[in-house]
């Protein structure tokens, strides 16, 4: 199928996009930016998404790469799954690692970009989750200035983010702080390799005793989400198996669950718990061999 008739503009920096944004607002056009096109390309297709202009912004490398800093890791919103990959600064955070290897294909991730993917809000996507579990937090860029947001807050639901229409994800930071062990799993759909549900656990400890967590689930709700009742039953508990089973256990806990012809609700919560007690397990064993 093809997509609905569109123009098409190529920004030649951060300046121009965001131009080009102002002048089809002002013209009442609807436009999207268009990185790798790997999520908004199939979209279109299937004529879920119909924009008048699309803004090509994939080649702004004011946009792409990962430089270290006081506050952490900041990513540019253009670096695909691929620059990632080879990128030793991302190689240490395990979590990464593990979602960046099981990604979609290799097309996509030559192709596909980290800020295409948090601004597209796909409940059923593999970095959010990591990210989540990381705390990122969003740069978002307009004509009238810059402002940063949680991801957390960012996410909103099915295709749904706080993203305002004048606005580009310009960079995902993530906090110097990163946990001592992390991990993350999922269990795909064949075909499209996205999550029927993934977690992503991230863990402090002190000798055996788990000191904080975070735990962040994909694939199984209208957004990917934080587990907060698993992580409050992490919260000082020894790291042993039975700690982390009844962790495990919380995190389907008052989660309406999405249902379609790939996987019903149930299923998706039944999941979400196995994956999780398995997340734990690697980044409870991962922050055990920082510590030696």
């Amino acid at each position: 199928m093809f997509p609905a008739d569109f123009a098409y503009a190529r920004a030649g920096s951060l300046e121009h996009a965001l131009g080009l944004l102002a002048a089809a607002q002002a013209a009442g056009e609807e436009a999207k930016l268009l990185a790798g096109g790997q999520s908004l390309l199939p979209m279109m297709k299937l004529r879920l998404a119909a924009p008048e202009t699309l803004i090509d912004i994939g080649g702004l490398a004011e946009l792409t790469g990962v430089t270290a800093g006081p506050a952490g890791l900041t990513i540019g919103a253009v670096t695909t799954y691929r620059a990632l990959q080879h990128d030793p600064r991302i190689g240490a955070l395990p979590a990464m690692t593990d979602a960046l290897a099981v990604l979609a294909d290799q097309q996509v991730r030559a192709r596909g970009t980290v800020g295409g993917c948090v601004a597209h809000g796909d409940p059923a996507a593999d970095l959010p989750a990591v990210l989540l579990a990381l705390d990122a937090r969003l740069t978002l860029t307009s004509a009238a200035g810059t402002r940063t947001t949680p991801l957390d807050s960012f996410l909103q639901g099915i295709f749904a983010t706080d993203l305002a229409e004048d606005e580009i994800v310009t960079a995902i930071t993530l906090p110097a702080a990163a946990a001592e062990g992390s991990a993350y799993e999922k269990f795909e759909q064949p075909a499209s390799h996205l999550p029927l549900a993934g977690v992503c656990a991230a863990v402090t400890m002190a000798g055996e005793v788990i000191t904080s967590a975070r735990v962040a689930v994909t694939g199984v709700a209208a957004r990917p989400f934080r587990a907060l009742g698993t992580e409050r039953t992490l919260l000082s508990a020894p790291a042993a198996p039975d700690s982390i089973a009844a962790a495990a256990a919380e995190v389907a806990r008052d989660v309406r669950p999405l249902s379609d012809q790939h996987a019903s609700g149930p299923f998706r919560l039944h999941l979400a718990e196995v994956l999780t007690r398995r997340a734990l397990e690697r980044a409870v064993q991962r922050a055990r061999g920082a510590m030696r």
